[in-house]
């Protein structure tokens, strides 16, 4: 038996294998909201069944539904994670973390079960400022899984991607995963790892710079943004979220751009690697499903091509965006089981 979990910055997504070899997916939102611990409020949320834990001052939306309460009071739902790693303002992140993975994952069926999790690669010169702690990230993450009696094992995010998409390819790709907090690149040749790295900065900031761009809230822009929004035609939608739209096709542009330039600076400095064949560059995770970002994405990709640094056969969405991770996590693990029986 095997378990997998993407940890992610915007949704935690469980991957476990059934009783007929089918993978099956669950998700959670990462995301939780605070109330005073009010017994009126306490009512009113278990009359709604409204999943909350209780703490002596507060009460815990948690999920979705922490999203749709903020929106409500006009709040941000707070995060324990941010910008990729586990959130270093947050002084519950730990503990809603282990809260929120209990609930998804569940305690392992015997001790010493296999559970690979997912990390961030290491970020490329990030602002001083926001510089994620890797390290700590990792640590914590396996604190929580080991004390739930799973043998805890991380493997890059990115990295999952090719696993899960590029059988075919001998597991062969350039994978760029656009999560909430970062982005996670990873270049895999017949399964070996190349290079794995992180750039600071993706849903989460399109989502921050656009709502200060037409001056409105993070969580309400957040939500603007996972109804639909179409980035080659702004005019596609509800006609009062035009301006707002316009806003988020602005910074995914920017977005893609940055991430390419910084892809090509970052193989420039690991002069060397060299492919016998062109491999396919796959475009995974959340922020990847907007509407048009494919083909904006290979808008930006066609004016760096003929001087891209590796041969690229074919860019291409992962089969799942939202659950890609979760998948190869677990092919890995299954992987993992496989070689201890032998």
């Amino acid at each position: 038996m095997a378990k997998a979990i993407d940890l992610g910055t915007c949704n935690i997504v469980v991957a476990t294998q059934d009783d007929n070899q089918q993978i099956q997916i669950k998700t959670i939102r990462d995301s939780f909201l605070d109330l005073e611990n009010d017994p009126s409020v306490k009512s009113m949320l278990t009359m709604s069944k409204m999943n909350y834990i209780e703490s002596e001052d507060n009460l815990y939306i948690l999920g979705d539904a922490s999203i749709t309460m903020a929106n409500i009071f006009k709040r941000n739902p707070r995060r324990p994670l941010s910008k990729g790693v586990i959130s270093a303002g947050e002084t519950e992140a730990e503990k809603i973390l282990s809260l929120l993975i209990n609930s998804i994952l569940g305690k392992a069926k015997f001790p010493g079960e296999i559970c690979f999790f997912s990390v961030p690669g290491i970020p490329v010169n990030p602002p001083a400022d926001q510089t994620p702690d890797i390290v700590y990230h990792q640590a914590v993450f396996s604190k929580i899984l080991n004390s739930m009696n799973y043998k805890a094992i991380p493997l890059n995010e990115a990295a999952a991607i090719v696993y899960s998409n590029c059988a075919k390819e001998q597991f062969s790709a350039l994978a760029i995963s656009f999560g909430a907090g970062q982005v996670n690149v990873a270049l895999l040749y017949k399964t070996m790892i190349g290079m794995t790295f992180s750039i600071v900065g993706s849903g989460d900031s399109i989502d921050e710079l656009s709502s200060k761009a037409v001056g409105i809230t993070q969580s309400r822009m957040q939500s603007i943004k996972e109804k639909g929004v179409n980035l080659l035609d702004s005019n596609e939608g509800d006609p009062k979220n035009v301006r707002e739209r316009e806003a988020l096709a602005i910074y995914y542009k920017s977005l893609i751009l940055r991430v390419l330039d910084t892809i090509k600076n970052e193989f420039f400095k690991h002069k060397g690697i060299e492919l016998p064949e062109s491999i396919p560059m796959i475009l995974s995770g959340g922020t990847a499903l907007a509407i048009g970002f494919k083909e904006l994405f290979e808008s930006g990709f066609n004016t760096v091509k003929a001087n891209f640094p590796i041969p690229i056969s074919e860019v291409r969405m992962a089969s799942s965006p939202l659950n890609s991770v979760a998948q190869g996590l677990l092919v890995a693990a299954l992987n993992y089981n496989e070689g201890t029986k032998k």
